[in-house]
């Protein structure tokens, strides 16, 4: 992938994707068919007041962008529509009240559908994994409107 287009899709991952944009998520590596995301930490992300332990919804955003950047790396067109089609999300271990790492692979592409896998660990404990997932993605093409 090459640079100039890294930094197409770096700024539409930090700055046009609202959700992703609302949390601060940054792009810290990104190449056809992968992409390394941080998700900051904020108070806001805790599920457990008392164990100060993530919302599983937190996590489970992390696993649905690293996924679904992933996919969109295999976009032919900016107007191409990447959305999610099917998801699945094995807790591992809770979340601390710290970062967190998200990291999506492509597993197999097609020309509408593209499955990847997804690791959420933090920062300083990539041996210790969160949570795995596995997603199925749709990508409307734009040429398939004409």
């Amino acid at each position: 992938m090459e640079d100039f287009v890294k930094k197409i899709f770096i700024d539409v991952v930090e700055n046009k994707i609202p959700m992703a944009k609302f949390i601060g998520v940054k792009v810290l590596e990104i190449n056809e068919g992968y992409v390394k995301l941080l998700f900051p930490y904020r108070e806001e992300f805790i599920g457990d007041p008392r164990s100060k332990r993530l919302h599983g919804g937190y996590t489970a955003t992390a696993i649905d962008l690293a996924g679904g950047v992933a996919a969109m790396t295999y976009m032919t067109s900016p107007e191409d529509d990447v959305a999610t089609i099917d998801m699945r999300i094995d807790y591992i271990r809770p979340g601390r009240a710290k970062k967190l790492i998200a990291e999506g692979r492509v597993l197999s592409k097609r020309r509408r559908t593209v499955v990847t896998e997804m690791t959420i660990y933090h920062p300083d404990e990539k041996e210790k994994i969160i949570a795995l997932g596995r997603g199925v993605f749709s990508i409307k093409r734009k040429e398939d409107e004409c």
